[in-house]
Protein backbone atom coordinates (compact mmCIF):
# COMPACT_ATOMS: atom_id res chain seq x y z
CA UNK A 1 0.00 0.00 0.00
CA UNK A 2 2.75 2.40 0.77
CA UNK A 3 4.13 1.73 -2.88
CA UNK A 4 0.94 3.02 -4.21
CA UNK A 5 0.98 5.86 -2.22
CA UNK A 6 4.28 6.80 -3.07
CA UNK A 7 3.14 6.18 -6.46
CA UNK A 8 0.15 8.86 -6.15
CA UNK A 9 2.56 10.88 -4.85
CA UNK A 10 4.62 10.82 -8.18
CA UNK A 11 1.76 11.24 -9.88
CA UNK A 12 0.02 14.30 -8.22
CA UNK A 13 3.24 16.20 -7.55
CA UNK A 14 2.48 17.95 -10.43
CA UNK A 15 -1.13 18.43 -10.72
CA UNK A 16 -2.03 22.03 -10.98
CA UNK A 17 -4.21 21.35 -7.39
CA UNK A 18 -1.34 20.85 -5.56
CA UNK A 19 0.77 23.73 -6.40
CA UNK A 20 -2.56 25.80 -5.90
CA UNK A 21 -2.71 25.23 -2.82
CA UNK A 22 0.68 26.13 -1.74
CA UNK A 23 0.77 29.13 -3.22
CA UNK A 24 -2.59 30.24 -1.67
CA UNK A 25 -1.65 29.69 1.73
CA UNK A 26 1.87 31.40 0.93
CA UNK A 27 -0.14 34.37 -0.41
CA UNK A 28 -2.60 33.86 3.07
CA UNK A 29 0.23 34.38 5.20
CA UNK A 30 2.11 37.27 3.40
CA UNK A 31 -1.59 39.09 2.72
CA UNK A 32 -2.40 38.29 6.46
CA UNK A 33 0.96 40.44 7.98
CA UNK A 34 0.06 42.74 5.06
CA UNK A 35 -3.56 43.41 6.49
CA UNK A 36 -2.42 43.49 10.21
CA UNK A 37 0.17 46.65 9.20
CA UNK A 38 -2.97 48.56 7.24
CA UNK A 39 -5.89 48.21 9.44
CA UNK A 40 -6.83 48.94 12.89
CA UNK A 41 -7.82 45.00 13.70
CA UNK A 42 -7.96 44.39 17.54
CA UNK A 43 -7.18 48.34 18.26
CA UNK A 44 -7.96 49.31 21.63
CA UNK A 45 -8.24 53.19 20.67
CA UNK A 46 -10.15 53.50 17.60
CA UNK A 47 -12.23 50.57 19.11
CA UNK A 48 -12.87 52.46 22.16
CA UNK A 49 -13.93 55.89 20.47
CA UNK A 50 -16.53 53.47 18.57
CA UNK A 51 -17.82 52.14 21.57
CA UNK A 52 -18.49 56.02 22.81
CA UNK A 53 -19.98 57.62 19.72
CA UNK A 54 -22.53 53.84 20.08
CA UNK A 55 -23.42 54.52 23.29
CA UNK A 56 -24.20 58.13 22.85
CA UNK A 57 -26.36 57.00 19.97
CA UNK A 58 -28.18 54.89 22.94
CA UNK A 59 -28.33 57.89 25.33
CA UNK A 60 -29.50 60.45 22.74
CA UNK A 61 -32.96 57.87 22.44
CA UNK A 62 -33.50 59.47 26.13
CA UNK A 63 -32.07 62.82 25.53
CA UNK A 64 -34.75 63.22 22.84
CA UNK A 65 -37.49 63.23 25.56
CA UNK A 66 -38.98 65.13 28.35
CA UNK A 67 -37.05 65.51 31.45
CA UNK A 68 -40.44 64.62 33.49
CA UNK A 69 -40.89 61.30 32.16
CA UNK A 70 -40.50 58.44 33.95
CA UNK A 71 -38.75 56.54 31.47
CA UNK A 72 -35.65 59.37 31.48
CA UNK A 73 -35.11 57.62 35.43
CA UNK A 74 -35.60 53.93 34.28
CA UNK A 75 -33.02 51.06 35.15
CA UNK A 76 -32.18 51.38 31.29
CA UNK A 77 -31.12 55.05 31.40
CA UNK A 78 -29.30 54.84 34.54
CA UNK A 79 -27.44 51.41 33.22
CA UNK A 80 -26.36 53.46 29.93
CA UNK A 81 -25.34 56.17 32.16
CA UNK A 82 -23.16 53.48 34.32
CA UNK A 83 -21.52 52.67 31.44
CA UNK A 84 -20.63 55.82 30.08
CA UNK A 85 -18.95 56.62 33.14
CA UNK A 86 -17.10 53.26 33.25
CA UNK A 87 -16.11 54.09 29.50
CA UNK A 88 -15.21 57.04 30.25
CA UNK A 89 -12.56 55.88 33.11
CA UNK A 90 -10.86 53.57 29.73
CA UNK A 91 -10.94 56.14 27.15
CA UNK A 92 -8.99 57.54 30.01
CA UNK A 93 -6.49 55.11 30.66
CA UNK A 94 -5.85 55.19 26.87
CA UNK A 95 -5.06 58.87 27.02
CA UNK A 96 -2.91 58.64 30.28
CA UNK A 97 -1.13 55.93 29.17
CA UNK A 98 -2.43 53.73 32.73
CA UNK A 99 -3.24 50.17 32.32
CA UNK A 100 -4.37 49.50 35.83
CA UNK A 101 -7.16 52.51 34.80
CA UNK A 102 -8.05 50.97 31.56
CA UNK A 103 -8.52 47.48 32.71
CA UNK A 104 -10.14 48.29 35.67
CA UNK A 105 -12.98 50.06 33.79
CA UNK A 106 -13.42 47.47 31.21
CA UNK A 107 -13.84 44.68 33.69
CA UNK A 108 -16.95 47.29 35.89
CA UNK A 109 -18.03 48.11 32.30
CA UNK A 110 -18.76 44.94 31.62
CA UNK A 111 -19.85 43.76 34.69
CA UNK A 112 -22.28 47.03 34.22
CA UNK A 113 -23.17 46.19 30.79
CA UNK A 114 -24.13 42.08 31.69
CA UNK A 115 -26.92 43.89 33.23
CA UNK A 116 -28.59 45.88 30.33
CA UNK A 117 -29.54 42.38 28.14
CA UNK A 118 -32.66 41.73 30.47
CA UNK A 119 -33.68 45.37 30.56
CA UNK A 120 -37.25 46.17 29.83
CA UNK A 121 -36.98 47.99 26.31
CA UNK A 122 -33.08 46.80 26.00
CA UNK A 123 -34.67 46.16 22.14
CA UNK A 124 -34.58 49.94 21.54
CA UNK A 125 -30.92 50.72 22.18
CA UNK A 126 -29.48 47.03 21.28
CA UNK A 127 -28.14 47.80 18.06
CA UNK A 128 -25.78 50.40 19.67
CA UNK A 129 -24.55 47.84 22.65
CA UNK A 130 -22.27 45.44 21.78
CA UNK A 131 -23.90 41.58 21.97
CA UNK A 132 -24.27 39.51 25.22
CA UNK A 133 -21.49 37.20 23.47
CA UNK A 134 -18.85 40.13 22.83
CA UNK A 135 -19.69 41.21 25.89
CA UNK A 136 -18.65 37.75 28.02
CA UNK A 137 -15.53 37.77 25.38
CA UNK A 138 -14.18 40.90 26.99
CA UNK A 139 -14.76 40.20 30.31
CA UNK A 140 -13.02 37.06 30.32
CA UNK A 141 -9.96 38.64 28.39
CA UNK A 142 -9.88 42.05 30.79
CA UNK A 143 -9.71 39.77 33.83
CA UNK A 144 -7.57 37.33 32.74
CA UNK A 145 -5.18 40.07 31.69
CA UNK A 146 -5.94 41.40 35.28
CA UNK A 147 -5.18 38.32 37.02
CA UNK A 148 -2.11 37.30 35.31
CA UNK A 149 -0.58 40.73 35.08
CA UNK A 150 -0.20 40.90 31.71
CA UNK A 151 1.12 44.04 29.55
CA UNK A 152 -1.87 45.48 27.79
CA UNK A 153 -1.76 45.22 24.31
CA UNK A 154 -2.73 48.93 22.62
CA UNK A 155 -1.76 48.67 18.84
CA UNK A 156 -1.96 45.17 16.89
CA UNK A 157 1.74 45.21 15.67
CA UNK A 158 2.49 42.29 17.96
CA UNK A 159 2.69 38.56 17.96
CA UNK A 160 -1.13 37.85 20.01
CA UNK A 161 -2.88 39.66 17.77
CA UNK A 162 -1.07 38.17 14.95
CA UNK A 163 -1.88 35.17 15.61
CA UNK A 164 -5.78 36.14 16.62
CA UNK A 165 -5.98 36.85 12.63
CA UNK A 166 -4.01 34.36 11.23
CA UNK A 167 -6.31 31.87 12.91
CA UNK A 168 -9.57 33.53 12.27
CA UNK A 169 -9.13 33.55 8.53
CA UNK A 170 -7.58 30.14 8.67
CA UNK A 171 -10.53 29.19 10.24
CA UNK A 172 -12.92 30.70 7.99
CA UNK A 173 -11.68 28.88 4.69
CA UNK A 174 -9.74 25.66 5.97
CA UNK A 175 -12.38 23.16 5.50
CA UNK A 176 -13.75 24.89 1.60
CA UNK A 177 -10.03 24.89 0.79
CA UNK A 178 -9.53 21.45 1.41
CA UNK A 179 -12.69 20.28 0.36
CA UNK A 180 -12.03 21.93 -3.08
CA UNK A 181 -9.00 20.37 -3.38
CA UNK A 182 -9.79 17.07 -2.56
CA UNK A 183 -13.23 17.23 -4.38
CA UNK A 184 -12.12 14.92 -7.36
CA UNK A 185 -10.24 12.78 -5.17
CA UNK A 186 -11.96 9.45 -6.95
CA UNK A 187 -12.35 11.09 -10.19
CA UNK A 188 -9.44 11.72 -10.87
CA UNK A 189 -8.51 8.06 -10.72
CA UNK A 190 -10.08 7.56 -14.72
CA UNK A 191 -6.83 9.25 -15.79
CA UNK A 192 -4.11 6.93 -14.14
CA UNK A 193 -6.60 3.53 -14.38
CA UNK A 194 -2.99 1.77 -15.10
CA UNK A 195 -1.31 2.72 -12.04
CA UNK A 196 -3.94 2.59 -9.62
CA UNK A 197 -5.06 -0.90 -11.05
CA UNK A 198 -1.64 -2.16 -11.52
CA UNK A 199 -1.45 -2.97 -7.56
CA UNK A 200 -2.62 -5.95 -6.00
CA UNK A 201 -4.81 -4.37 -3.94
CA UNK A 202 -8.52 -4.14 -3.03
CA UNK A 203 -10.49 -1.61 -3.59
CA UNK A 204 -10.85 -1.05 0.75
CA UNK A 205 -7.26 -0.83 0.15
CA UNK A 206 -6.32 1.38 -3.21
CA UNK A 207 -9.25 3.91 -1.40
CA UNK A 208 -7.53 3.58 2.29
CA UNK A 209 -4.17 4.66 0.11
CA UNK A 210 -5.45 7.61 -1.87
CA UNK A 211 -6.90 8.89 1.30
CA UNK A 212 -3.78 8.35 3.28
CA UNK A 213 -1.95 10.44 0.45
CA UNK A 214 -3.97 13.22 0.50
CA UNK A 215 -4.47 13.60 4.29
CA UNK A 216 -0.51 13.57 4.40
CA UNK A 217 -0.28 16.01 2.10
CA UNK A 218 -2.81 18.48 3.37
CA UNK A 219 -1.34 17.62 7.17
CA UNK A 220 2.26 18.70 5.76
CA UNK A 221 0.85 21.73 4.00
CA UNK A 222 -1.14 22.42 7.37
CA UNK A 223 2.01 21.90 9.92
CA UNK A 224 4.04 24.40 7.54
CA UNK A 225 1.56 26.91 7.15
CA UNK A 226 1.51 27.28 11.12
CA UNK A 227 5.26 27.15 11.48
CA UNK A 228 6.19 29.62 8.45
CA UNK A 229 3.11 32.28 10.40
CA UNK A 230 4.59 31.47 14.02
CA UNK A 231 8.20 31.31 12.68
CA UNK A 232 7.63 35.00 10.61
CA UNK A 233 5.60 36.37 13.60
CA UNK A 234 7.91 36.26 16.16
CA UNK A 235 10.67 36.99 14.11
CA UNK A 236 8.82 40.05 12.91
CA UNK A 237 7.26 41.06 16.84
CA UNK A 238 7.98 40.32 20.10
CA UNK A 239 7.70 36.66 20.71
CA UNK A 240 4.70 35.95 23.40
CA UNK A 241 2.82 32.48 23.88
CA UNK A 242 1.31 33.50 27.12
CA UNK A 243 -0.89 36.80 26.38
CA UNK A 244 -4.87 35.23 27.21
CA UNK A 245 -6.86 34.95 24.11
CA UNK A 246 -11.07 34.76 24.91
CA UNK A 247 -12.99 31.88 23.79
CA UNK A 248 -16.39 29.79 24.29
CA UNK A 249 -16.48 26.81 25.29
CA UNK A 250 -19.90 26.14 26.98
CA UNK A 251 -18.70 29.47 29.08
CA UNK A 252 -16.78 32.14 27.91
CA UNK A 253 -12.99 31.91 29.51
CA UNK A 254 -9.50 33.26 28.11
CA UNK A 255 -6.55 30.59 27.24
CA UNK A 256 -2.92 31.60 26.67
CA UNK A 257 -2.17 31.94 23.12
CA UNK A 258 0.15 28.71 22.87
CA UNK A 259 -2.71 26.94 23.90
CA UNK A 260 -5.01 28.20 21.47
CA UNK A 261 -3.26 27.47 18.51
CA UNK A 262 -2.56 23.82 19.77
CA UNK A 263 -6.81 23.72 19.60
CA UNK A 264 -6.40 25.50 16.21
CA UNK A 265 -3.87 23.00 15.25
CA UNK A 266 -6.18 19.69 16.37
CA UNK A 267 -9.38 21.27 15.42
CA UNK A 268 -8.23 22.23 11.96
CA UNK A 269 -6.56 18.59 11.46
CA UNK A 270 -9.62 16.82 12.09
CA UNK A 271 -11.61 19.67 9.99
CA UNK A 272 -9.19 17.94 7.05
CA UNK A 273 -9.80 14.30 7.25
CA UNK A 274 -12.98 15.27 7.36
CA UNK A 275 -13.11 17.32 4.42
CA UNK A 276 -11.70 14.49 2.91
CA UNK A 277 -13.75 12.20 3.71
CA UNK A 278 -16.92 13.51 2.52
CA UNK A 279 -15.16 14.50 -1.00
CA UNK A 280 -14.92 10.86 -0.86
CA UNK A 281 -18.68 10.13 -0.12
CA UNK A 282 -19.49 12.37 -2.40
CA UNK A 283 -17.10 11.32 -5.09
CA UNK A 284 -19.68 8.14 -4.83
CA UNK A 285 -22.71 9.22 -4.85
CA UNK A 286 -22.28 12.14 -7.83
CA UNK A 287 -19.29 11.37 -9.40
CA UNK A 288 -19.57 15.16 -10.52
CA UNK A 289 -16.80 17.66 -9.97
CA UNK A 290 -18.97 20.93 -10.03
CA UNK A 291 -21.91 18.91 -8.49
CA UNK A 292 -19.36 18.13 -5.17
CA UNK A 293 -18.11 21.43 -4.66
CA UNK A 294 -21.69 23.14 -4.86
CA UNK A 295 -22.37 20.31 -1.99
CA UNK A 296 -19.35 21.46 -0.04
CA UNK A 297 -20.20 24.64 -0.39
CA UNK A 298 -23.89 24.10 0.72
CA UNK A 299 -22.97 22.31 3.72
CA UNK A 300 -20.74 24.72 5.02
CA UNK A 301 -23.02 27.71 4.89
CA UNK A 302 -26.37 26.32 5.59
CA UNK A 303 -25.80 26.68 9.29
CA UNK A 304 -25.56 30.04 8.45
CA UNK A 305 -28.40 29.63 6.11
CA UNK A 306 -30.82 28.14 8.43
CA UNK A 307 -29.74 28.58 11.60
CA UNK A 308 -32.77 27.01 13.28
CA UNK A 309 -31.22 23.07 11.89
CA UNK A 310 -28.16 24.20 14.65
CA UNK A 311 -30.71 25.61 17.28
CA UNK A 312 -32.59 21.73 17.53
CA UNK A 313 -29.82 19.44 16.30
CA UNK A 314 -26.48 20.53 17.79
CA UNK A 315 -24.96 16.67 16.75
CA UNK A 316 -25.20 17.97 13.05
CA UNK A 317 -21.31 18.72 11.70
CA UNK A 318 -22.13 20.95 9.55
CA UNK A 319 -22.07 23.43 12.78
CA UNK A 320 -18.69 22.96 13.20
CA UNK A 321 -16.77 23.76 10.34
CA UNK A 322 -15.86 26.94 10.63
CA UNK A 323 -13.21 26.73 13.06
CA UNK A 324 -13.22 30.73 14.44
CA UNK A 325 -17.58 30.92 14.86
CA UNK A 326 -17.11 27.92 16.59
CA UNK A 327 -14.16 29.33 19.26
CA UNK A 328 -15.84 32.24 19.62
CA UNK A 329 -19.48 31.63 20.10
CA UNK A 330 -20.68 33.12 17.29
CA UNK A 331 -22.22 29.71 15.75
CA UNK A 332 -24.01 29.07 19.36
CA UNK A 333 -25.69 32.72 19.62
CA UNK A 334 -27.07 32.67 16.22
CA UNK A 335 -28.63 29.42 16.74
CA UNK A 336 -29.24 30.01 20.16
CA UNK A 337 -27.89 26.52 21.25
CA UNK A 338 -24.99 26.75 24.08
CA UNK A 339 -24.46 23.38 23.17
CA UNK A 340 -22.01 24.04 20.31
CA UNK A 341 -18.74 24.59 21.23
CA UNK A 342 -15.35 23.31 20.56
CA UNK A 343 -15.55 19.94 23.01
CA UNK A 344 -18.69 18.95 21.11
CA UNK A 345 -17.17 20.26 17.76
CA UNK A 346 -14.59 17.65 18.28
CA UNK A 347 -16.51 14.62 19.42
CA UNK A 348 -18.86 15.53 16.41
CA UNK A 349 -16.39 15.60 13.53
CA UNK A 350 -14.67 12.20 15.42
CA UNK A 351 -18.19 10.88 15.77
CA UNK A 352 -18.68 11.86 12.16
CA UNK A 353 -15.71 10.40 10.52
CA UNK A 354 -16.23 7.09 12.15
CA UNK A 355 -20.15 6.87 10.44
CA UNK A 356 -18.58 8.02 7.40
CA UNK A 357 -15.72 5.49 7.06
CA UNK A 358 -17.61 2.80 8.23
CA UNK A 359 -20.53 3.66 5.63
CA UNK A 360 -17.89 4.12 2.77
CA UNK A 361 -15.95 1.00 4.11
CA UNK A 362 -19.01 -1.09 3.38
CA UNK A 363 -20.42 0.11 0.29
CA UNK A 364 -16.70 -0.39 -1.23
CA UNK A 365 -16.70 -3.91 0.56
CA UNK A 366 -19.88 -4.72 -1.20
CA UNK A 367 -18.79 -3.91 -4.62
CA UNK A 368 -15.69 -5.29 -4.19
CA UNK A 369 -17.58 -9.00 -2.99
CA UNK A 370 -20.00 -8.05 -6.55
CA UNK A 371 -17.03 -7.52 -8.83
CA UNK A 372 -15.06 -10.69 -7.17
CA UNK A 373 -18.19 -12.63 -7.76
CA UNK A 374 -18.82 -11.56 -11.20
CA UNK A 375 -15.26 -12.20 -12.12
CA UNK A 376 -15.29 -15.74 -10.58
CA UNK A 377 -18.92 -16.30 -13.04
CA UNK A 378 -16.80 -15.28 -15.78
CA UNK A 379 -14.29 -17.80 -15.22
CA UNK A 380 -16.31 -20.60 -14.31
CA UNK A 381 -18.50 -19.89 -17.77
CA UNK A 382 -15.32 -19.85 -19.75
Amino acid sequence: MFRLMKTIFLVERKNLKFRSIILILILFIIGSFVYLENSQFRELEPGTAAEVVALNSALDQFRNVDATDSDVASPLYRNLISQSSHLANRTLGLLMDDQDTYIKGAIELTKVRDEVYTMDGFEDVAQFIPTYRQNQLDHALFTEIHNQEERLLVHNFNFPTYIILFLFALGYGWYLLVGIFSSDILLDETNHKSLVNGYPLSIASKLFAKLLSYFLFVFICLVLTFTIAITSAAVFYNFDLNYPVALFNGNYLAIPVWQYIGISFLYLSCLSLMAIAISILLNYCFKNLYMIIFVHFFVFFIVYLLPVLGEWMSFLPFNYFNFQTVADGSVSEMTGNTAITLTNGFLTILLSLLIIFLFIYWQFHRSQTKYSRLKDDKGGIS
